[in-house]
């Protein structure tokens, strides 16, 4: 009797757990949240240029080109490479397979074309830094991807968006904004927020519309800590990368970056800009009912197994009737 209510304990605990685990990661949002690395950062901090980031390789803080320098070089490769195709399409995020992939006039997405300029700006020395804007409500829905760039003349980040081949100023004035300066604009006063085109893209989106998205993404502002896409795509599934490329690489590029997430964990990590205007989504606390479900299913699968082989044991090991016992006592009842 003991190990049979043992049995539906354990059963009905493994598929509640299992309801429950399947509920939170039915959710790209909650998926992110358990799977990605992250770091919060007051936005008041201060943010040096070699705090715990790194960069591709040839770009160098001490020899950093001007921003002039970085625009010409980004509107030269505008003028050279004219997109040829429409609707923007998801490649792998190797740099060189992202640079070539847009030499042949592909149209890419903000996260692909980032990933290529910034190779295109560390072969003259510049580092560059990504950063995700994901909006208010959820991670994984909308999202749009920018650059900072390491200005070496002013010694200042200064934010552009290559998608869009524009930087951004603040009225007034010409000096090209930083991603917190714009952020902070975006959020408080919209109307200060010029955009400048570093290249001719007549017949892409206006102004309006361009600014327009950044205010509704802005509220979640995340920095990638790694920025070495060389080194990331080179180390993408961690030491299985060696082993299982292959299998992993045939599978959809969302499905293979999110594996590439989980493998590379810290190394991988975001660091989360923490103001009154962000979102205070449950990093840690999504984490840890993750793993509370991902054990509790565990234990109680195992617990089920272990309840259903005692309760076969005492079957196996109870007396069973023989058979002139059998006989007797059907002849018992038979006079």
């Amino acid at each position: 009797m003991l190990a049979t209510l043992w049995e539906r304990l354990f059963a009905i605990t493994f598929v509640v757990t299992l309801a429950l685990l399947v509920i939170q990661l039915s959710s790209q949002h909650r998926i992110r949240l358990i799977v990605e690395s992250f770091r919060t950062v007051h936005a008041g901090e201060c943010w040096e240029p070699h705090d715990s980031t790194l960069f591709l390789p040839h770009s160098s803080f001490s020899d950093a080109p001007s921003f002039s320098n970085d625009m010409a070089v980004l509107s030269a490769f505008d003028r050279s490479y004219p997109l040829t195709t429409m609707n923007a399409v998801p490649v792998v995020d190797q740099p060189d397979t992202c640079l070539n992939d847009l030499r042949e006039g592909m149209r890419l997405h903000c996260y692909n074309v980032d990933i290529a300029m910034s190779l295109l700006l560390a072969h003259t020395g510049a580092p560059s830094r990504m950063w995700d804007f994901n909006g208010a409500s959820e991670l994984g829905g909308n999202g749009h991807n920018l650059l900072e760039v390491f200005d070496g003349g002013s010694r200042h980040w200064k934010v552009i968006d290559p998608y869009y081949h524009c930087y951004f100023i603040q009225a007034g004035d010409s000096e090209p904004l930083n991603v917190l300066k714009l952020r902070e604009l975006l959020l408080t006063n919209t109307g200060e927020v010029h955009l400048v085109r570093y290249s001719d893209t007549l017949g892409e989106r206006p102004d309006s519309e361009i600014i327009a998205e950044l205010k509704y993404l802005t509220p979640s502002a995340m920095l990638h800590e790694n920025n070495n896409y060389t080194w990331r795509y080179d180390h993408r599934y961690a030491w299985l990368t060696g082993i299982a490329s292959p299998l992993f690489d045939a599978l959809p590029i969302r499905f293979a970056r999110g594996i590439r997430t989980i493998m590379l964990g810290s190394r991988d990590r975001l660091i989360v800009l923490d103001d009154a205007f962000s979102p205070h989504f449950p990093y840690t606390e999504m984490q840890i009912i993750y793993w509370v479900l991902l054990v509790g299913l565990v234990i109680s699968a195992a617990g089920y197994v272990v309840a259903v082989r005692q309760k076969t044991a005492l079957v196996s090991r109870s007396p069973h009737p023989t058979s002139g016992t059998v006989s007797r006592v059907t002849a018992s009842v038979i006079r």
